[in-house]
């Protein structure tokens, strides 16, 4: 892989890494939101509260983020991370449809996140056939 593959496979998985971190630390771990407590009581997946799901959520997108920036099996974190993220696209179009038009929030960005995770995904090295 050439230096400018190279450079653009890493900044798209830092890019991905970051934003994963920012997201479990600031909105669910620091400064918890109402909006947020809200769409985890509507969607019924609560343990023990909606804030100590949210802080849970946050510690796990905090993890996968370290992971993404890292850079350990990109491919692997890459699908964790792109899975991880459809799955709460559906959870917030089912709990609060109106929030995949807010020009702010997670539907435009999450859009970007999947390009970069796509980006890493085709760079990355393919594990090599064991046998």
């Amino acid at each position: 892989m050439n230096t400018r593959t190279r450079a653009i496979k890493i900044i798209s998985r830092i890019a991905l890494g970051l934003v994963w971190f920012y997201e479990g630390l600031v909105p669910k771990v620091l400064f918890l939101r109402a909006d947020e407590i809200a769409l985890v009581q509507s969607a019924h997946l609560v343990w023990r509260t909606p804030e100590l799901t949210l802080r849970i959520l946050g510690v796990a997108q905090i993890l996968v983020g370290l992971w993404l920036i890292i850079g350990f099996a990109e491919r692997t974190a890459v699908f964790i991370a792109t899975s991880w993220m459809l799955i709460l696209i559906a959870l917030v179009a089912w709990g609060n449809p109106s929030m995949l038009s807010d020009p702010y929030g997670a539907l435009v960005k999450d859009l970007c996140l999947i390009a970069c995770a796509i980006t890493v995904w085709l760079l990355a090295p393919r594990p090599s056939p064991s046998g």
